[in-house]
């Protein structure tokens, strides 16, 4: 079962088939030691400021929410502003216009929202760091990746189950993933905006 489109579950499907975006989005962060210094730090949150407002409508779509009853309480976007607030600092400027509204297609919304949420889930780890070498915490600076705890699990959990469950026609199964790599793709064209 070598082939991505054997695989069981559509969300073991998304993840494969998103496998190499992600390991390099992950690994070019990293690359940045992004917790080396506040400086770097603040490049960090600018990075996912941009992102994050960039996908903002997927949190009021019709039909994720028909799917995802928390869906609106699952935006962190207000808590990164309360972390640039913390530092005094104005918010990063939005050059471009958002590529996901509240009438993109169902599929590819989910696609993206794959990508969003998961970010969530290595958030408690970068939190952890950025709070043993920086002056910040979880109330303060570092809300964003501190999180909500421990719902951050069992909210990933059903959103897998979520698109698990959906059924898809063969066009909306290619579109999932297809979303899925294109939002992994805009995050790394604001990865080479913050860092150029």
């Amino acid at each position: 079962m070598n082939s991505v489109s054997h695989l069981s579950s559509r969300a073991l499907r998304l993840k494969a088939g998103t496998a190499d975006l992600h390991s390099h989005v992950d690994t070019s962060i990293m690359a940045k030691d992004p917790f080396a210094s506040v400086q770097s730090y603040l490049q960090f949150l600018t990075l996912q400021y941009l992102f994050l407002k960039d996908v903002e409508a997927l949190y009021t779509h019709p039909q994720l929410a028909e799917h995802l009853d928390d869906l609106n309480e699952r935006r962190r976007l207000d808590v990164l502003e309360l972390d640039f607030a913390d530092f005094d600092l104005c918010l990063p400027d939005i050059a471009v216009k958002p590529l996901i509204t509240a009438k993109t297609d169902f599929a590819t919304a989910l696609g993206w929202l794959y990508v969003v949420e998961g970010s969530k889930v290595g958030a408690a780890m970068l939190g952890r760091q950025v709070q043993a070498r920086l002056p910040v915490s979880g109330d303060k600076g570092a809300r964003y990746l501190a999180g909500p705890g421990a719902g951050r699990g069992s909210a990933w959990r059903h959103l897998v189950q979520v698109i698990d469950d959906v059924v898809f026609s063969e066009t909306q199964e290619q579109a999932i993933i297809k979303g899925a790599r294109n939002a992994f793709s805009r995050f790394q064209q604001y990865q080479a905006q913050v860092y150029a």
